[in-house]
Parts: structure tokens; sequence; C-alpha cells
């Protein structure tokens, strides 16, 4: 896209003739899902649909709860908090079903992929011949089924491996006892030992990326929450992290619907991530975690580092399931993250990352849970 096709579209996107702005608004969606936008013009999109949302006509704000879809940025909260309880059951219908595709779209960008955009396209089909109803459906038996499959193939591989993890010690017991025998021939035992907890820890992951989210919530104070998850991320770093500096500036009166243990989790392997990317670099490091009201909706949690920091690719890569950037780890940390945060949440994980300057994780929590509408 051009220049001047970019200014043509924010100017009608501000006009003041309603058809003329639906148009623009129908066009700047279907920018947003085809086309690569730069964070510049996504900035000025996402001001614009905000502000569009409040627009005096319902089809306005229709065209708005459908082109926010792909809206990469924290203002989707902001729209979704206006129009899921708007006047008009027309736009409140649109704004629903806005917040349930999302889900398809995260898990797309979580598996990182040309298949998760193909099957997106397939369900988009379906709801268009059947109904949203038999989208539901589709998703439902697809997440029951590939459920079902980790789970059994959980305890299959377990039951194999148990046993060997306690043959691998007791030969190691042997070993030691034996005089003479080569520190090579336990050094081989002990690799082995250490490829079989590998798998054990590879399974585990697996486990809880595929576990369905409790449809329970609860009221929950914010900074008992991030206080845990600091103490438990630090408790996971092999390495010392006695050179961090941590500090977060979290309001004790901010509090959200959230599952505890679940949310718990994703903040936990954020902050092993940053602790990390600190460790790897010389001099001190530091973590910083703010959280604030970001509407009357909304909590805006960051979570900065001065640590090694990433490149774009990497940035693009680290929330996608099994990449990973890191010696010894699988790829399951930020993407269960993104999981926990976007699906099971319905809020937004935002990375952004300079090489030798740190990165910063920006999340954005809805207060109170849109309950879906079947």
């Amino acid at each position: 896209m051009t220049e001047e096709e970019e200014q043509a579209l924010l100017g009608e996107l501000d006009a003041e003739d309603w058809g003329t702005v639906r148009e623009a608004v129908e066009l700047a969606g279907d920018w947003l899902r085809t086309r690569q936008v730069d964070d510049l013009l996504r900035v000025e999109l996402a001001s614009r649909l905000l502000r569009l949302s409040s627009h005096p006509k319902w089809e306005v704000r229709k065209a708005v709860a459908h082109a926010v879809l792909f809206l990469r940025h924290d203002a989707f909260h902001a729209v979704v908090a206006r129009i899921v309880e708007d006047e008009n059951a027309w736009v409140r219908e649109a704004a629903r079903k806005t917040v349930q595709r999302r889900e398809g779209l995260t898990r797309a960008d979580i598996h990182g992929d040309n298949r998760g955009d193909a099957i997106l396209g397939l369900l988009s089909a379906l709801e268009t011949r059947y109904g949203l109803r038999a989208r539901r459906a589709a998703l439902n038996v697809a997440d029951h089924l590939h459920h079902r499959f980790v789970r059994e193939a959980y305890h299959e591989i377990v039951r194999i491996i148990a046993p060997l993890d306690a043959s691998l010690l007791n030969l190691e017991n042997e070993l030691a006892g034996v005089p003479g025998v080569p520190d090579h021939t336990l050094l081989h035992v002990r690799r082995a030992q250490a490829r079989v907890r590998l798998i054990t820890e590879f399974l585990d992951n697996l486990r809880d990326f595929t576990t369905e989210m409790p449809a329970e919530f609860t009221v929950e104070a914010l900074l008992p929450i991030v206080t845990e998850a600091v103490e438990l991320g630090l408790s996971h770093i092999d390495r010392p992290a006695a050179n961090i500096d941590v500090r977060h500036a979290v309001d004790e009166s901010l509090k959200l619907e959230a599952n505890r243990s679940r949310l718990l989790q994703a903040l936990i392997n954020i902050i092993v991530n940053a602790v990390e990317a600190c460790t790897d670099r010389t001099g001190p490091g530091v973590l910083t975690i703010s959280a604030q009201p970001q509407t009357d909706t909304h909590i805006k949690i960051a979570i900065a580092d001065n640590g090694c920091g990433m490149s774009e690719e990497a940035v693009r890569d680290c929330t996608q399931l099994y990449s990973t950037g890191k010696q010894g780890g699988m790829g399951f940390g930020l993407p269960l993250a993104k999981k926990i945060i976007e699906i099971d949440h319905r809020g937004t994980l935002l990375i952004e990352s300079r090489k030798e300057v740190g990165t910063t994780a920006t999340i954005v929590l809805p207060m109170e849970q849109v309950r879906s509408e079947d």
C-alpha cells in the first residue's frame, strides 16, 4: 500500500458522511486482515476505530466490531468493552462473534504456520454455510480430540519411561560401587538420565499446554499474584539470580476476574524468560514489573528487563509453539503464556524487544470476563 492510500483511508475514517465512514471501516478491517500494516498505521487505525466505536450510527459501530478482529493493538479491548454491551442487538452480536473468533486467531498465531491460516479459512467457510453454532461445534470437537490424544499419549509414554528412569538410577548406583568402572561409562548413564528427564519435562509442558481452562473465575487481587510469580520465577532459574534487581509497582487496589493458578503460570513463564535474559548479559540485571488500569475495564501489566534482547525474527517466533532461541529450551513457556492470557482470559500479550537493550512483555487483561452466549 502506498502512503497516499493510507492517508486517503485515514481521511475517510474521519469523514462526516456515515456511509463513507462505514465503507472505510470495512476497508480498514480488510487491510488489517490481508496486508502487512506497519506500527505507525496500526496506531492510527486503532485510534480511529476506538473513536468510531461510539459513533451515533449503529451500522458504523457494527462495522467496527468486525474490523477489529485482526487489530493487534491494546485498543482492541477498549473497543470490545464499548460495543459488547451496545444498545443495538446487531452490534452486540457482532462484538461477541469477534471475541470468539479472536481465540481462533490466537491459536493460529501460536502454531505459527500456514496451516493455522488454512484452518481459520475452513472455519469461516463452515460458519458462512452452516452458521456460528457449526463453527463452535467443529472447534469443540477438534479441541476434544486433540486433548484426548495428548492425554493418552502422555500416559502411554510415561508408562514406558518411568521404569526406564528407575533402571538407569539403579544402574548408576551399581556401577558407582564397582571398582575400576571408567568415568566415561558413568557419564553416559547420567546423560541417558538427563535425556529421560528432558522427555518427561517435554511431556509435562505439552500436557499443560493442552489443559482446558476451568470455567470458574474468581475475583483476585493482582499484587499477591505478581509477588508470588516473581518468587517462583526466580526459583526456577538454575543460575544465580542474586545479581538481578527486581522492581515492581503494582497498586494494591487492582483486582480482576481470573483463574489464579493459570494466570500465575503465565506470569511465571514470562518472568523466567526475563530473568534468563538478564543472566545472559554482563553487569547487573534489572527486572521491572508495573501494573495500572488501562481503561475502566482493563488492566495493563508490563514486565520489562534489560537483558540481551531479541532480533525482530526472534520476537515474531517467540510465542509460537516449539520455537525457542534458548539452549535446552523446548518452546513452551511463552506460547503457554499467550494461550492463558489470550484464549483463557481474553486478553492480549505483546512482546517488544531490542538486541542488547532488553525486552518488554505487555499484558492487557479485562477486569471482568465477557460471558459468551451460545
